[in-house]
């Protein structure tokens, strides 16, 4: 399991433990912590999501890096031709005086 799934795994727990309390405890508590079970519920499937993509993400960055290893191989830099310019080069235009 990585950082995130943990994190998400925790959050979700804590969330549906707390929103469970406030909820079906019969606690006469301020009526925005009745949002902490909602909370728990969409972290949970958070927490499902990145558990199941967990092993494919894996598997797409090792791809990922092998082909850039093959890139990085086989890719040879080319000689710019001329030396960069040092400075900018400027361009005046003749300016057209309108009217008489």
């Amino acid at each position: 399991m990585t950082t995130l799934s943990k994190t998400l795994l925790a959050a979700s727990v804590t969330g549906l433990v707390a929103g469970s309390i406030v909820d079906f405890g019969g606690f006469n508590l301020n009526p925005a912590w009745t949002v902490a079970l909602p909370f728990g519920a969409v972290a949970y499937g958070l927490f499902l999501i990145s558990f199941m993509l967990e092993k494919e993400v894996a598997k797409f960055d090792e791809d990922q890096s092998k082909e850039l290893q093959l890139i990085q191989d086989h890719f040879t830099p080319v000689e710019p031709k001329h030396m960069p310019i040092t400075r900018p080069a400027i361009i005046q235009f003749p300016t057209q005086k309108f009217g008489h």
